[in-house]
């Protein structure tokens, strides 16, 4: 993976991040403290990615697209960490939100950077109407109900023997965030239907790679290299791939669906177009945080 790649498309995001919450008051402060905190950029870098497949989107549009996500994940991790959920101390190698701040702000920080996600999108200017409605429509799927909500609830359920289908739990938690992540720069324009319908079926295995290797090294690494807790799984007693098939078999099965997506990705679209695409599909499965 070229960590260049990555480190530019952070500094793209959190440049924006940095124009569109100025620090006045506790809930700024808060959402800055968590939004631009250390990160992979991972859901980012696929947004910039797969736009290289778009010569008609601008690259402002992209940064917007970029910043919205990673908004919306850092939402999620915000409420996923705290006490009614994983009840986590440690994110992105710092205190978790409710640690630093407190409970009730770590709420409505997620809240306001939920809703700001959706507002970067609709205030784009380099976005058409149609990819505005387009955009906003995907990411509400992908994070309502249907999608990380309804994945978080199954992994609550889980930790009680209410359910049991990891792979449903991973592909709806985490998975539908990369998926969308990877076709958002093709909504609202018919003449990418084609590489928007390829690249969502390669964003549905990469979703669900990377949640199989967050789960081997959460098994096999420590909180320092992580940058988040290593014990959240035993102590909540998760449901995870390693606990249902083996560290040995999960990471042979993260490593097949990520050279699926490789072979999707060589033949359907031009070398010079994926490069960055290929990367990243790697990274997702040889990453060691």
């Amino acid at each position: 993976m070229s960590v260049s790649f990555l480190s530019e498309c952070k500094e793209k995001v959190l440049n924006r991040i940095n124009a569109l919450i100025p620090d006045k008051n506790k809930i700024a402060a808060s959402m800055r403290y968590s939004a631009m905190a250390d990160s992979k950029c991972i859901r980012a870098g696929l947004i910039f990615a797969s736009g290289n497949l778009n010569k008609q989107i601008s690259n402002c549009a992209l940064i917007d697209m970029a910043t919205s996500i990673e908004l919306m994940h850092t939402y999620s991790l915000i409420h996923d960490d705290l006490p009614s959920m994983d009840n986590d101390d440690i994110r992105r190698g710092q205190a978790s939100n409710h640690i630093k701040f407190n409970e009730a702000t770590a709420i409505l920080t997620g809240d306001a950077l939920q809703a700001l996600a959706y507002e970067t999108i609709a205030s784009s200017p380099d976005l058409t109407h149609k990819q505005k409605i387009e955009s906003i429509r995907a990411l509400s799927n992908a994070c309502g109900f249907k999608g990380m909500i309804l994945g978080q609830q199954y992994d609550l359920d889980a930790e009680n023997n209410e359910y049991d289908d990891i792979k449903k739990i991973h592909e709806l938690k985490t998975g539908k965030l990369i998926q969308v992540a990877i076709t958002l720069p093709h909504l609202g324009n018919e003449k990418q239907d084609n590489e928007r319908m390829i690249l969502n079926d390669i964003g549905k295995s990469l979703g669900l790679a990377f949640q199989i290797m967050d789960d081997v090294l959460e098994a096999s690494s420590d909180s320092t290299i992580l940058g988040k807790s290593n014990k959240s799984d035993i102590a909540n007693q998760k449901l995870t791939y390693v606990s249902v098939f083996g560290r040995d078999a999960a990471i042979e099965q993260a490593n097949a669906l990520s050279e699926n997506c490789i072979s999707k990705l060589n033949a359907s679209f031009m070398a010079e177009e994926i490069e960055d695409l290929l990367s990243l599909a790697k990274f997702m499965v040889e990453r060691k945080n």
